[in-house]
Parts: C-alpha cells; sequence; structure tokens
C-alpha cells in the first residue's frame, strides 16, 4: 500500500496523472507544473457569472471541483455553462474563504478578486471546506 501511494505522489507531482485519472505519455518539464493548476485549462481571467458560457467558466469549474472537498459538497460538471450549480459552488467557496478573512463578496461570480483564492486553494493539497 505504502509503495502504490509513494508512486501515485510521485506521478502527480510529475504530472504523469490527469484529472481524468489517465496516464500521460510523458511526464510534464518542472517548469511546466506549475502553469497548469491540477491539469485545469488555463485561460486568462475575467469577469464571470450565471450565464456565461466558455473557457474560463470551464477553468473555473474545474478549479472548484480542486478546492471544495468532494465528500462534502458535491463536483460539478466542467461543461463550460456557468449555470446554477457553478454559481452555488462559487458562494460556497467565497464563504469559506471568507470564514479565513478572504473579505470576498458573496456574489456566485469570479472575478479579479475570488479568481486568485481560487487558483491558490485549487493548486493545494488542503481543502479550502
Amino acid at each position: 500500500m505504502a509503495r502504490k501511494l509513494v508512486s501515485l505522489t510521485l506521478a502527480l507531482l510529475t504530472g504523469a496523472i490527469t484529472t481524468a485519472g489517465v496516464a500521460s505519455a510523458t511526464p510534464r518539464p518542472a517548469e511546466e507544473i506549475g502553469v497548469l493548476i491540477r491539469d485545469c485549462v488555463d485561460v486568462p481571467n475575467r469577469d464571470v457569472g450565471l450565464g456565461d458560457t466558455g473557457d474560463y467558466v470551464r477553468e473555473v469549474q474545474c478549479l472548484l471541483n480542486w478546492a471544495i472537498n468532494p465528500s462534502t459538497h458535491a463536483r460539478i460538471a466542467v461543461d463550460g455553462r456557468f449555470g446554477t450549480a457553478t454559481e452555488s459552488k462559487v458562494k460556497t467557496f467565497q464563504r469559506c474563504a471568507n470564514a479565513l478573512g478572504a473579505g470576498l463578496v458573496v456574489d456566485g461570480r469570479v472575478g479579479s478578486r475570488t479568481a486568485p483564492h481560487l487558483e491558490w486553494w485549487a493548486g493545494h493539497s488542503a481543502y479550502i471546506c
């Protein structure tokens, strides 16, 4: 069991496993690992909310699934459509971040204030809530 855990940890650190659980053909270089957060698509940040669609919505959905514990808050679809499930998950994230002193407006939108917090939490091994 310990050997399997070490192998999985090394694979995650080298980027040999994607969020879908499919192994990559070759590990990514160390400098590239920091560019993508947990293999979520990376597009320029902008303000998104209910009704928006596109790649940035997909990125937000992916990051939310990594930042919030799936055993306490259900995962959402990474479909590029910012619907009520995504809005609810953003509000949950904003409330959890505020409990730690972030001072975010709980409005269900991801803009210049919420995005950096979301990216930070998605990139770390601990869940925000």
